[in-house]
């Protein structure tokens, strides 16, 4: 190739070099979409040396915000037992709530809750046909002394049968995102193909005493006349024992051992602790006391972000901006441990959204980890409007996108033919 020749190819790949740059920049401003990306999953482990449990799945939970306090095994699967009455008696609440049914209507016994009643070994408050009893009473049953019957008369009122029913409370559990659960009925009677996760217990527990804390009232009543004469006293041996404590459930079976999900309550802070598959219900309380106190002992909060503070800047297709600042709606607080170091870091994690976005929309959510485990996830909203493009925007973003793609189509190719020439 001839000197003129060859200093006409250079200095045209520096000047298509130079515009792919000058694109480049122009795309990677505040125009750019990037990709969006997956929440990340709440750590299934943590904390595990600190407290000792011979349970072969717990975890701990602010009940306010959902952060993971402590975390063992809380993705393996098991059998719920009567712990399975929680989503009994949100569905009856829910229904309650869209006044659908109230506390005082009356749930009346099934021939199949009279069936449970007379089967010796479980938990029964001996129901029969001929009685009258309120939904408010049915679940004053339930959580006082487990009672099956009563389970399993509300199912039968409210689905018209225990398979019916049963798709509720799986419709339920999806939609508040229990992946690692399915119902086959509402007592909680065992059955191969129904099991749940500690994870999944206690985003049930968390939603349904946030919702409806009249369950507390029920859960925390030392015992009730299941008929006159014939006192039942509640299976949770930690009333009384605990500071603070006033629920919630046990559930036990010969497969699915001896499980407790508890709550407490020591001034403005909430805790709920899942204990599944012990030997025992000395055990169960025990270990709840344990993992409960840890909660309350070892930790502070510390306040990482402020409500309304934009955090970050996300993408929106389509949008005049597409880059669009979020920020949670309240004080973002979390609790760490007292004396160790511990670093904390978030990542904000957009929907797929598309234009236009109103202010005060719910955007994403935001990942934060304390020492790289993901232990909260909270929303975000968006601090302002974003219209949709207009043509004029879409034309311009169009053309910046194709020159952007040929001149880099082009560089590739100038590269190949420099050093094609140029070896």
């Amino acid at each position: 190739m001839g000197r003129v020749k060859r200093s006409i190819f250079i200095g045209a790949a520096v000047v298509i070099v130079l515009a792919g740059s000058v694109v480049a920049l122009a795309e990677t401003g505040k125009n750019q979409v990037l990709p969006t990306q997956s929440a990340l999953p709440i750590t299934s482990n943590l904390n595990t040396g600190a407290v000792s449990l011979s349970a072969p799945a717990a975890e701990l939970i602010n009940a306010k915000t959902g952060q993971v306090l402590y975390a063992n095994n809380v993705l393996k699967k098991h059998y719920p037992a009567s712990l399975a009455k929680l989503m009994t008696s949100l569905i009856a609440l829910e229904m309650v709530k869209r006044h659908q049914l109230s506390l005082h209507s009356i749930i009346p016994v099934s021939q199949s809750a009279y069936h449970v009643a007379l089967t010796p070994g479980l938990s029964v408050a001996y129901l029969n046909p001929s009685e009258h009893i309120t939904l408010s009473r049915m679940l004053e049953y339930m959580y006082v002394v487990s009672a099956d019957d009563a389970a399993v008369a509300l199912a039968d009122a409210i689905g018209g049968t225990q398979a019916e029913f049963a798709k509720l409370m799986n419709v339920k559990a999806q939609q508040l995102g229990m992946t690692g659960t399915r119902y086959t009925n509402a007592s909680g009677l065992q059955n191969p193909r129904m099991y749940t996760n500690a994870r999944d217990v206690g985003v049930l527990t968390r939603y349904l005493i946030n919702r409806f804390p009249i369950v507390l009232k029920y859960a925390s009543e030392p015992g009730m006349y299941i008929h006159p004469g014939q006192y039942g006293t509640n299976y949770d041996q930690l009333l009384g024992q605990f500071n603070g404590l006033d629920g919630l459930k046990t559930g036990s079976t010969g497969e699915a051992g001896y499980c407790f999900v508890g709550t407490a309550k020591r001034g403005n802070l909430r805790l709920i602790s899942v204990i599944l598959d012990t030997k025992s219900f000395p055990t169960v309380f025990k270990e709840t006391a344990a993992l409960l106190g840890f909660g309350y002992t070892q930790f502070t909060s510390r306040k990482i972000q402020n409500a309304g503070q934009s955090v970050a800047s996300i993408p929106v297709r389509g949008a005049a901006n597409q880059q669009l600042a979020v920020a949670p709606h309240s004080d973002v607080v979390i609790n760490v441990l007292r004396g160790t170091r511990q670093t904390v870091t978030y990542r904000v994690v957009p929907g797929v959204l598309q234009a236009p976005i109103v202010k005060g929309r719910k955007v994403g959510v935001e990942n934060v980890a304390v020492n790289g485990h993901v232990v909260l996830q909270t929303p975000v909203y968006a601090l302002a409007n974003d219209p949709k493009e207009n043509l004029v925007e879409k034309i311009w973003r169009s053309v910046m996108t194709s020159a952007h793609r040929g001149s880099r189509s082009l560089i590739h190719w100038m590269g190949q033919e420099f050093h094609k020439h140029f070896p």
